[in-house]
């Protein structure tokens, strides 16, 4: 199995903004890129395919960001993405559109949501008067569909864009019930979900998840007025922790209760937007300690003089198209390479990848000056 290339792709995702990272991904072409590049003869899929490892669609929450399940990924031994005396699958670099269908895979597997409960999404289901109006296979309410029949349960954007949307004809509802809109906290959204996620008639339906380039959602984001609320000690971009897609999926449903009423609907493809710039949002890394790791991992032995073979990555681009190609192409020389010299895999802790990218950002050279014309 090409592990490899799979690590790589996520890592990128950690390493840095996803707007510069992803184009288009699509959750059922990386489940299809998983199956192409050999990863069921460890891992297995809906209860398919090997016996080694973790069945990789089963659907619950691992609290990772991208940059932690890079680090848990790059940690697994190398016999395990490279088999011994075995010509490795897939041997072509992942392109970018590759490593977009991989993450956004992972991503409709709730990789990145924070750790959830079903007993307490029941109490929630039942606290917040969602069960006042919603049965779960029949019709409480004129207007409420029953759980079964929510299109987007299983489809992170298309829920958040329903969330949004949902004001006309929810304020009515709370309104003629006489109960306060109730808020949800990423936590509580996240029980909440998982809840409802294994719900016989649910539980059987194929994931979605397609995200988008972070650029469109910037524009998405200024259009709804978000950076009205969203600056100085507010903005997103000076959080210290991520946004996960449930967190996401919270916001969209509380701000029912901030937005003016002539707000905006949405469509599909603007919520993709705006979710895939919320996730660039993403903190970046320590650079102090990830020079600490850079040395620590034996990195440095290798990458940090140029008259070594081994590139100086300080001085290479690290956008994703560069890093899933480069490493993708060369992991395995990589691995001989080091075998050679007797040293061992390097297994990078979570949040590892992200330091070590923010370190290796301060050591790029700068942009040379421009000198006026006299």
């Amino acid at each position: 199995m090409t592990r490899f290339l799979t690590i790589v792709s996520l890592a990128v995702a950690g390493c840095g903004g996803l707007s510069a990272q992803i184009t288009m991904g699509d959750a059922s072409r990386g489940e299809q890129l998983v199956r192409d590049r050999g990863c069921v003869s460890c891992h297995k899929l809906n209860g398919a395919g090997g016996n080694k490892a973790s069945d990789l669609t089963t659907r619950r929450s691992r609290n990772f960001t991208p940059a932690d399940l890079a680090g848990v990924l790059w940690s697994h031994p190398p016999s395990a993405w490279v088999p011994a005396g075995a010509q490795p699958p897939g041997t072509s670099a992942l392109s970018p559109a590759e490593g977009a269908d991989l993450f956004a895979f992972f991503a409709s597997r709730r990789y990145f949501d924070p750790l959830g409960d079903a007993k307490r999404g029941r109490r929630v289901f039942t606290s917040k008067h969602c069960s006042t109006c919603h049965g779960i296979t029949e019709r409480i309410a004129k207007d409420a569909p029953a759980v079964v029949a929510w299109r987007s349960l299983r489809d992170p954007i298309g829920l958040a864009r329903d969330l949004w949307n949902c004001k006309a004809a929810m304020d009515p509802a709370y309104e003629k019930k006489g109960v306060h809109y109730p808020r949800l906290t990423a936590g509580e959204m996240n029980d909440l979900l998982i809840y409802l996620d294994n719900l016989v008639g649910i539980r059987s339906k194929e994931p979605k998840f397609e995200l988008v380039a972070g650029d469109s959602g910037r524009a998405e984001f200024q259009s709804l007025q978000c950076d009205s609320c969203h600056k100085d000690k507010r903005a997103l971009d000076k959080r210290t922790d991520p946004i996960s897609l449930a967190e996401v999926q919270a916001m969209m449903w509380n701000h029912v209760l901030t937005t003016p009423r002539t707000r905006s609907a949405v469509n599909y493809d603007e919520m993709a937007g705006l979710v895939g710039y919320l996730w660039s949002l993403e903190p970046r890394g320590d650079p102090h300690r990830g020079e600490l790791a850079f040395a620590k991992k034996g990195c440095a032995a290798c990458h940090s003089d140029s008259a070594k073979d081994a590139p100086v990555l300080s001085e290479r681009d690290l956008s994703p198209v560069s890093l899933i190609s480069a490493v993708s192409k060369h992991g395995p020389a990589m691995r001989a390479e080091m075998k050679t010299k007797s040293l061992a895999w390097p297994r990078i802790g979570r949040s590892e990848i992200a330091d070590m990218a923010a370190y290796l950002r301060t050591r790029q050279p700068s942009a040379p000056k421009q000198v006026a014309a006299r």
